[in-house]
């Protein structure tokens, strides 16, 4: 008994002299200090309606020290590299948790007393919502005044960095050696059709657009889109699962019509990177295609808000917009010039041709409202 006293004594007096050292600080952690930042001087920036100059926003941030977005994901645009791009120039960590445009705003709307969330990355058409539910914030980059009128909210409430072009994405083995090249083609198949999340997401409701606008619709009349994809599920053939490079991966989806450009090239570069073997073909269809954007936002109740105006600020930048670019993304940032390397990997002009570019944000946000109340009601009962 006494022995077993004596060794928990040393044990305890050992614990002691370790919390000693450990409150000397011989135990804290080191943090690695932030990056130097060299800005304009006159460079002003606003942030939820007050005016700063760069340099305080900069600081600001950099006490904050993180900032957490929705939405936006590493293989999305290429956020990878400027989500690197603002830890290494600002020292900014980062984390995201990816979701579609309804649940970030639902996400905000619901942690707005106890906020998690800095940012998002919406689509063009849930913008309204946003305004409407009052869960943004505002913050205009200094570079506001080179971006054209269509791509920003006159208050800040949100930018739209970049744009794509509804397209389609193929497992040829699975249709008969080639991409459908039009919403035609793919109408005279056999094989599964993916669009995805019609109800809450934006970028499935922009593509039944599309296919309303190539089958004689209009914004103000989608029921085209819509009675096409009832007929691809009255045959069978409509696939409502997740729209996913994993799910493109596994051969579980044969052909994608419901995601933009950029998003199913980096899909095609990251599968056959670890499956060269996959035959994969991509196309902007001939016969109708909506160009569309998403748009950057901060959460009204952002708990690092200036870290977040400085991650916009960031993407507002030529090197945000290069990485868009470099995400198969084309920026909306006027006068950047793309490095040849990156210009090469776009799309060639001619394939679209026959895209319609939307800047109505209300009335895209009308259409896409009536899409996904039509398409609970009359598609996706007939699912089979």
């Amino acid at each position: 008994m006494k022995t077993r006293r004596r060794i928990l004594s040393v044990l305890l007096a050992s614990a002691m002299a370790m919390s000693i050292l450990t409150g000397c600080g011989g135990g804290e952690e080191k943090k690695e200090p932030m990056p130097e930042v060299e800005v304009d001087p006159d460079a002003k920036v606003v942030l939820n309606g007050e005016e700063m100059a760069l340099s305080d926003l900069v600081k600001n941030a950099q006490s904050e020290g993180e900032v957490q977005s929705v939405g936006m994901p590493d293989d999305w645009a290429d956020w990878k590299d400027s989500w690197e791009g603002i830890k290494s120039t600002y020292g900014l960590a980062h984390e995201d948790v990816d979701m579609t445009s309804a649940e970030e705003l639902s996400q905000f709307a619901a942690e707005k007393d106890d906020p998690t969330k800095d940012m998002g990355d919406i689509g063009l058409s849930m913008t309204p919502e946003a305004i409407k539910q009052d869960v943004i914030g505002t913050f205009k980059a200094s570079t506001w005044d080179q971006f054209p009128d269509w791509a920003k909210d006159p208050e800040g409430r949100w930018i739209m960095t970049y744009t794509g072009s509804i397209a389609f994405i193929a497992n040829t083995e699975s249709t008969g050696g080639k991409c459908p090249t039009s919403w035609k083609d793919v109408e005279k198949g056999d094989y599964l059709v993916s669009v995805g999340n019609v109800l809450g997401g934006a970028a499935s409701q922009v593509a039944v657009l599309s296919c309303a606008l190539a089958n004689g619709g209009s914004l103000e009349d989608v029921q085209p889109g819509i009675d096409y994809f009832k007929a691809l599920a009255k045959d069978g053939r409509l696939d409502t699962g997740d729209t996913t490079s994993a799910r493109m991966a596994s051969g579980e989806m044969v052909c994608c019509v419901g995601n933009y450009d950029y998003s199913v090239l980096a899909w095609r570069d990251n599968i056959v990177a670890e499956n060269p073997d996959m035959k994969l073909d991509i196309t902007i269809p001939s016969d109708g295609s909506v160009t569309n954007g998403y748009a950057q936002i901060i959460n009204k109740y952002a708990p690092h808000a200036n870290a977040a105006g400085l991650a916009i600020e960031y993407l507002c930048s030529d090197e945000g917009a290069i990485d868009r670019a470099r995400g198969y993304a084309r920026p909306t940032k006027e006068g950047v010039e793309l490095p040849s390397d990156v210009a090469d990997k776009l799309l060639g002009d001619d394939l679209y041709e026959n895209c319609t570019n939307i800047s109505d944000v209300e009335g895209l946000n009308d259409a896409c409202a009536k899409i996904a109340e039509l398409w609970e009601k009359e598609v996706l009962p007939l699912v089979q």
